[in-house]
Order: structure tokens, then sequence, then C-alpha cells
């Protein structure tokens, strides 16, 4: 046979690989001195030892360690004694050491939760979609670089213990399990986060973490956007805020398990649990642990419930026994949380079925009989919970495998009779328990009463080949053929246990001792590594999402500018331009309506002309009606004026709106020139017809001409004839006509005189009467302002549409501002949140990159995964 690395090939093909915190086992000590040439003992197999080991080495190595007189039993137990001691220590710091980064890791993690979960509630978190491909494919966390770890599980079809986190929708906690035990009927099955029941979780190196986040999906923060069984993503359809609400439950989740990780890490204690088919000494076993006769043994079957012994230096040294109503509400600290029942009660409330239905558990803190070195419960390297459970039947094997497969259980130990072997509930257990706990610690008691021992070995093995595999390879260190019965329980007794169960509780520490980090640190660790792979895609995600958004939200502000300038520019040109045509078309609409009114007023006389006259009896009504017909006239003609505004003010608003619809596009006009001059209203001009409106005293103007030249030629005769002369003339004539015939000819010459002038008046009547009317119409028309008053008026309605017409252009052209405003402010809300999101999301991405560095640090060794403890 060759040397491979100095050590024989022949040895190579045993499969006893050591471990750190082992110590060879007392078989490989036997052979290696036995089998030593020359009567020199071989060197010890590194392949199953460690360089750890030297103190134990140099033990065997020395003289009298070698020499064939002292290979006795007792130097044998010491060595493997010693050995063991100083691995434990070493595992012991080890494990402390990878307790308090863990523990550190996890409230690291657990706040970079927290502000995830701030920060999705202050805004949204953008939540990646991924391809349908990869909601099939297994998950696997991708390969990383600048790593201590190696890869977690190699062989596919080796069932990783305890590595997953367990789905959250099903028990997670030993309270949990039990509490759904009373209320539900538990699957045999669970999900898992981390991989399937047949499949390891893969931790291995990549180049770069940036490329490889985003093409894998998330393990822990996936988030199930489908329609019941259908294929339906509801990604693209559901709103930004229900998926951060999704989001929001799932980070509650995970701060939740990361609390629960922290106290499953921060316990100091194993749990493990003893269960078997009925009446194959399990309390028996338990109590031969202990070293003391604690729980009830019987040959009928007599345990009822769980029964979970606990150090009493955890009840501060009481030993005292609390019956547990409801496990999810047990606190020491709080007394109305359990009873407490007196120890030598403890058999009947066991044994009783009535108290089976009160009480859902037992937990009992007793002091173990033995020194601390030897304690089982509490040796200073570990302390161990043991769970004694109901035996098995049809009604609790599922309930029991469910219990068993929670991760706080470090170690099943499987107790079955030698006489009767495994049962069917002890196979269905096995079968459902395997898919967790790849590997059962398995007891066969009673093994004293077999005659033929060799033949119940290989039947019992045969059947543990076929129910656990990995248990059956390991079956040097996980079977055991043992009386738990013939150990002695009295107390004070120094009577040595028999080599097989001396054999099994050493091989029992060392396996929980090997579990312990397997169902403590790296469940923990593997969640922490796979809560902090999505975090890095999420904050990746997040920060291409944020570095889109900027450069889409910068680009268009800059394609946006130039329009808004233009529009701001426009706004100005555009209401100068309103303001100036519309000014400028009341101006020319009240000046023409003015000349059109004064037009009509100085040619009112012609609206007269139409009228009969009715003669001299009905003179006054005549004069009525020609106010009448001038007023009207008046009236008409501001009508006129109000129907050509129309027109006018219509032109103008076409002008305007087409204007503005050249810059904001097509819209409706507002204003609307048929709702101008609607109010009825009486604008005619009235004056009153007088008696002296019928007497004209005024000539016209030939009379008035003449009279003024008979005036002027008197005066002018009368200076040059003298004053005198023509009154002396006029006296002298009288002097010859006497007075007598002077009042004679006075009466006639007066008559004749005042019937003259009464025909003219008479006559003149009906000129005088409309002279005197239009001058007096005219008049009043100047007093009154009729006209200046009906040009503003008519000025002013038409400014009151064009008024309307440029507000609405006004606030249309103040609208597209402001909506421009607004959409440019919310594209600079959208940079400044995008810049704030891309400074959140690259610190959260390299905090969560140097976590997941640290986390990945942490050196589990694998060996305990893979192989059980070698003693």
């Amino acid at each position: 046979m060759s040397d491979i690395y100095g050590v024989h090939s022949s040895m190579l093909g045993a499969r006893r690989n050591l471990r750190r915190n082992s110590s060879p086992s007392a078989d490989v000590l036997r052979d290696d001195l036995s089998n030593s040439s020359g009567g020199l003992p071989r060197p010890l197999d590194l392949s199953r030892s460690s360089k750890m080991f030297s103190p134990a080495s140099s033990i065997l190595n020395s003289p009298i360690a070698l020499s064939p007189s002292s290979s006795t039993s007792s130097i044998r137990s010491a060595a493997r004694t010693h050995q063991y001691r100083m691995n434990a220590a070493q595992e012991h710091r080890t494990y402390h050491d990878s307790c308090q980064r863990l523990l550190t890791h996890i409230g690291s993690v657990t706040t970079i939760c927290d502000e995830l979960y701030r920060n999705n509630k202050d805004r949204a978190v953008f939540y990646p979609p991924f391809p349908k491909a990869q909601q099939q494919k297994q998950r696997m966390t991708p390969q990383r670089s600048m790593t201590t770890s190696a890869l977690m599980a190699a062989d596919s079809s080796m069932h990783l213990e305890t590595a997953s986190q367990p789905d959250m929708s099903s028990p997670s906690s030993l309270v949990d399990s039990l509490y759904n035990h009373h209320h539900r009927r538990p699957s045999a099955t669970q999900s898992d986060y981390f991989g399937s029941a047949s499949t390891s979780t893969l931790v291995a190196s990549t180049n770069s973490i940036h490329s490889g986040f985003l093409k894998q999906e998330f393990n822990i923060l996936h988030l199930d956007l489908k329609v019941g069984h259908a294929s339906t993503d509801l990604h693209t359809t559901l709103e930004k805020t229900s998926i951060a609400n999704l989001l929001d439950e799932k980070l509650a989740q995970c701060k939740r398990h990361l609390d629960n990780l922290y106290n499953r890490v921060a316990d100091t204690s194993s749990k493990v649990l003893v269960t078997g088919d009925l009446n194959s000494g399990k309390s028996t076993f338990v109590n031969a642990l202990l070293k003391r006769e604690l729980l009830p043994a019987d040959q009928q079957p007599c345990t009822n419930m769980f029964c979970e012994v606990l150090n009493a230096n955890i009840n501060d040294g009481l030993e005292q026994v609390h019956a547990v109503p409801h496990v999810e509400k047990y606190d020491r600290l709080n007394p109305a949380t359990y009873h407490i029942v007196e120890m030598r009660h403890l058999d009947t409330l066991i044994m009783d079925d009535l108290d089976q239905d009160r009480y859902q558990m037992v937990k009992i803190y007793t002091n173990d009989a033995r020194a601390a070195q030897e304690s089982l419960l509490h040796n200073g390297i570990i302390d161990i919970a043991l769970i004694d459970s109901p035996g098995l039947n049809t009604d609790s094997v599922k309930t029991t495998a469910v219990f068993a497969r929670q991760e706080e259980i470090d170690v099943v130990v499987f107790v079955v009779s030698a006489e009767n072997h495994f049962t069917l509930s002890g196979k269905e257990f096995l079968w459902n328990a395997a898919n967790e706990k790849t590997h059962i610690f398995i007891v066969v008691n009673r093994f004293d009463s077999i005659r033929d021992k060799d033949r119940c070995k290989r039947m019992i093995l045969e059947q543990i080949r076929q129910l656990s595999p990995a248990t059956y390879e390991d079956a040097d260190d996980l079977v055991h053929f043992v009386s738990a019965g013939n150990v002695d329980l009295e107390p004070g007794s120094r009577k040595l246990d028999a080599p097989d169960f001396a054999r099994l509780e050493e091989r029992l520490r060392a396996f929980v001792l090997g579990n312990r980090t397997k169902s403590k640190l790296l469940p923990a660790k593997n969640y922490l590594v796979n809560l902090l792979l999505d975090i890095g895609v999420l904050s990746e995600a997040n920060q291409t999402d944020a570095a889109t958004k900027l450069q889409e939200a910068n680009e268009t502000l800059e394609r946006d500018m130039p329009a808004y300038e233009q529009l701001l520019r426009a706004r100005d040109r555009m209401l100068n331009q309103v303001e100036r045509l519309a000014e400028g078309a009341v101006t020319t609409i009240q000046r023409q309506t003015i000349e059109r009114l004064q037009d009509a007023a100085d040619q009112v006389q012609n609206a007269i002309q139409p009228l009969e006259y009715p003669g001299i009896f009905l003179i006054w009504q005549y004069a009525q009606d020609l106010c009448e017909s001038m007023a009207q006239a008046l009236v008409n003609e501001v009508r006129h004026a109000e129907q050509q505004t129309k027109q006018d003010t219509d032109q103008c608003l076409e002008t305007l709106h087409q204007m503005a619809q050249d810059q904001l596009g097509n819209f409706p006009r507002v204003a609307n020139v048929d709702g101008m001059f609607l109010r009825p209203r009486d604008r005619r001009l009235m004056i009153q017809v007088e008696t002296t409106d019928f007497f004209d005293l005024v000539l016209d103007e030939k009379l008035s001409g003449c009279a003024l030249s008979m005036g002027a030629v008197a005066m002018v005769g009368g200076r040059v004839m003298g004053f005198k002369d023509a009154v002396s003339s006029l006296w002298n004539m009288s002097s010859l006509l006497g007075s007598n015939n002077m009042r004679r000819l006075a009466l006639p010459v007066i008559s004749v005189v005042s019937a003259g002038l009464l025909v003219y008046v008479v006559a003149d009547m009906r000129n005088a009467v409309e002279r005197k009317l239009v001058r007096k119409f005219k008049q009043a028309v100047r007093e009154a302002g009729y006209v200046e008053a009906q040009g503003y008026r008519i000025g002013r309605d038409a400014r009151k549409v064009l008024r309307v017409e440029g507000w609405e252009i006004q606030s249309r052209l103040q609208k597209a501002i402001e909506s421009k405003e607004q959409k440019r402010n919310e594209l600079e809300v959208v940079i400044q949140t995008s810049q704030e999101s891309m400074a959140y999301f690259t610190a959260l991405l390299e905090k969560s990159t140097l976590l997941l560095d640290k986390v990945e640090a942490i050196h589990i060794d694998q060996s305990k995964i893979e192989e059980p403890l070698k003693m």
C-alpha cells in the first residue's frame, strides 16, 4: 500500500474522519496500539485527528502510555477524557466567538431593516420584477469573491439539518408547535426559504457583487404577486403603495424572525427531544441520563404530555415543576402563566389523563446529581434541556414529527425497544423527521433482554438503512444498543455505568455539541446571508431605478426649458397685445358712437318732417308728438350704434381668440357678444311741452336782417336829420289833425295791428313750436350729456366683453405656465428624491455588502454538518 501525505492508504478508506471537537474513539486507540509494528505504536492517522489535539497525542505518544504494560482501560479512558475536554473547550471558545459576532451582525441587520422600513414609509421603495422563468427554479445565492466561507453543502442528496429558515406561515418555535398541536393538525412537511429538503444552500464566490445581485430573485423578501393559481403577475397592475404595504409586512416579518434568531443564538442551552414508540423506555432513558429517578417509569405507557427537563440554575437554583396551560404565554418570571406543582406530585401530573387536557407542557427545573464536569444538563461547556415526549401512536406521530423539525430542537433521540424493533408509528416518524433532521440519534433500549444480539443488531440496522441512510452511515456513533434500566440511579452511588451506556452518553454529548452550531449558528448565518443578498438586490434595483429617473428627469427639464421660456415670453407679449387691441377697439367704438349720436342730435329736426300737422286745435298734441318723435329718433340711433358695436366687438374677439389659439391651441371662445345690451331700459330723452313753446318771438333770419337794416337807417337818418326835427314834425302833424281825430284813428289802427299780429302768430304757430321744441331738445341733449353718456356706456359694455376674453386668455396662459411649472416642480422633486434615494441605497448597498462579507467570514466547520462527531 502506498502512503498518501505520510498516511497509510488503507487508513483513508475507513470513514472515521475526526472533527475538531472530537477525540479518537476507544476502538481506534486500541487498533493504533495493537497494530503497530515491532511493538512500537503507529502514528495517529491525521485524517482522523486534528492538529489541535496535540496535547492528547503527546499523552498517547509518551513511553508510559505506549508501553504494553500501560494499555489498560483506565489510561485509555483518561486519554479519551482529556482529549474530549480539550477539544470541547476549544469548540466552546470558537462557538462563543461565532455567537458574539452573529449577535452583533443580527443587531446590525435589524437596524438596516428598521431603516428600510422607515424609508419605505416615507417614500415607497421600488420592488423589481423578476422573469417568470426564475420563479420555478431553485433559489441559490450568487457566488461571491473575497469571502472566507466555502461551499455550505456539496451533495444535493443530503438534507441540511435546520440550515434553512422555515416558512413564516408555519410554526417556527416550540411554543408555536405546541400551540398548533392543540389547535390544528400539523402537516408533515414545511416549506423552506433557502432550499428544499433535498437541496443545500450554496454560498460561494463571484467576481462582482453588482453583477450577481440582479440576476437572482429574492429569497426572503419575495412578494407573492399572483392571483390565486393563475400565472398573472400583479406587479404591473398593483399600485406602488400597495406593493409598499406588502413590503412593509415582509420587513416586519423579517424583523420578528431576526429577533427570534437573536434569542435563539443568545440561548446557551441545547434542546434534545427524546421520542419513540409507546413503552420503549423513553422516561427510563431520561432518568438514566440524569442519574436520578425523576420521571415516572412503568411497564405501561405513562407519559401523556411533553416534559422539558432543565437545569435548576435557570430557575434561580430552585427545583420546581411548572405546569403550563398555554405554552405561547409561558413566562418563568410571571407566575400567572403556569401552576407550580410539588415534586412528589409529578408522577400523578404526568400520568393523569385529565391533566393532559388542562396543560400543554410540563417544565421541570432540577439539579443534576453528578458534578458539573460530568453533568449533562450543565457542565460549563454546554447546557442541555431534555424533552420527554409521549409515546408515538397514530394520533401523535405527525405532531411529534413537526415538533422535531423545529429549529429550536438541536438533536432528536429516538428510543426504540430492542424487543419490538421499529413499529409503523416509528417508521412514519423517521420518514417525516428525516426530511429536516438527516441524522437521528437512535437508542435501542432493553438490549440486555435479547438473546441473539447479533441478529437483533442486523435487523434494526437494516431498518435504519431504509429509513435514514445518513444515520445508517454513521451507525457506530449514532446507533447505540443499551439497557437504560440497568443504570444505577441511587443518590451518591459511585458505581460506574456500563461501557455501552458510557459510550452512548459521551457520543450524545459530542453530537449535541456539534449540532449546536448546526442548529443555532448556521440557520442564523444562512438567514443573514440571504437577507443581506436580498437587501443588496433591492438596493441595487432602487439605485438603478433612481439613476434612471434622475437622468430622465434632467433630460426632460432640459428639453422643456426652451418651451417654458417661450411660454413666459409669449404670455407677456400676448397680454400686451390683448390689452392694446381691446383698448383700441373700445376707444374706436366709443368715438364712433359719440360722433354718430352727435350727428343724430344735430339733425333731429329731420325726425319731425314725416309728422302731419293736425291743426291749431290739436297743436298741443302735435307738440308732444314732436317730442316723442325726436326722442325715438335718437333712441333708434343709439340702438344702431349698439348693433355696430356688437359687430366691431365680435371682430375684435375673433382676432384675440385666433391669436391665443396660435399659441395655446384650439379652445372654445368664452366671450359672446349676444349677451351685450340685453337689459331692456328706456334710454329716451324726454322734454316737457310748455305754453311758451308755441310762441317764438324771434323772427326768422330774413326778417331779422330787415329789421336790423331799418333800425340802422333810422338811427343814421335821425342823426342826419336830427331827432328834434323828427319829433317836431310829428307834433305838428298831430296838431293839424287835432286831438279828437287822433283818438278816433288810434283805436282802428291798434285793432288792425293787433289783428294782423294775431293772424301772424296763429299762422306761424306750427313753425314756432317746431323751432322752439327742436332748440329745446338739442339744449336738453347738451345739458344732459346724453351723447357722451351713451358713448361711454356702449364702450364700457364692449370693454367688458373684451375683458372676458382677455381674462380667459390670461387664465389659459397662466394655467399653461402653472402646468409647466408644476411638471417642472414634480421633475425637480423627482430629481431631489432620486438623488436622496441614490445616496441612501448606495450607502445601504455598501453597508449590506460590507456586513455580508463579515457574516460570511464567520467560519462554521462544515464537517459538523456533513459528518456526526467521531469520538
